[in-house]
């Protein structure tokens, strides 16, 4: 028997943290759990909250502050600064393409290994800059097939 969590666990984990953001559990400015307190409140291994934790900073719910930890964005916080990793820079792209209609309902995303010869990472971080972009509900993905914008994107 597995005792790995069941698939899209990242993605409920995703679901309760923004909801948590969103309603002032998590106040403006403030710093949010550790990953380890996350991991034991949830019940999930670390890369499970380190994905779902990915996905709110792409989606601008949190900032990360290094040496100090993540903290919760809200009006009185600092504005989200541009991308400063290359998986930010790769998810930001995507997201305005979609955002724009350059990539419509339905077109299929660059594979990940497009993507790393593309930017010149390697594959991993490739494959995360997608995962925020699942995450964020833009994005769906079709084991051995790829993934494709949302037919329901809001425009």
């Amino acid at each position: 028997m597995s005792s790995r969590a069941p698939r899209g666990t990242y993605l409920r984990l995703t679901d309760a943290l923004r909801k948590r953001l969103k309603d002032g559990t998590y106040a403006p400015g403030s710093r949010l759990p550790s990953e380890a307190a996350l991991c034991a409140e949830f019940n999930v291994a670390r890369n499970t909250v380190r994905r779902a934790l990915a996905a709110l900073e792409a989606e601008g719910l949190m900032m990360v502050r290094t040496g100090l930890g993540r903290f919760a964005h809200g009006p009185t916080t600092q504005p989200i600064p541009r991308p400063r990793t290359q998986r930010e820079r790769i998810t930001a792209n995507l997201r305005q393409e979609i955002e724009t209609g350059s990539l419509r309902p339905g077109d299929a995303l660059p594979s990940e290994s497009q993507l790393s010869r593309h930017y010149d990472v390697s594959r991993f971080t490739a494959r995360t800059a997608l995962i925020a972009l699942e995450a964020a509900d833009l994005v769906t993905c079709v084991p051995g097939k790829g993934r494709f914008v949302r037919q329901d994107v809001p425009r």
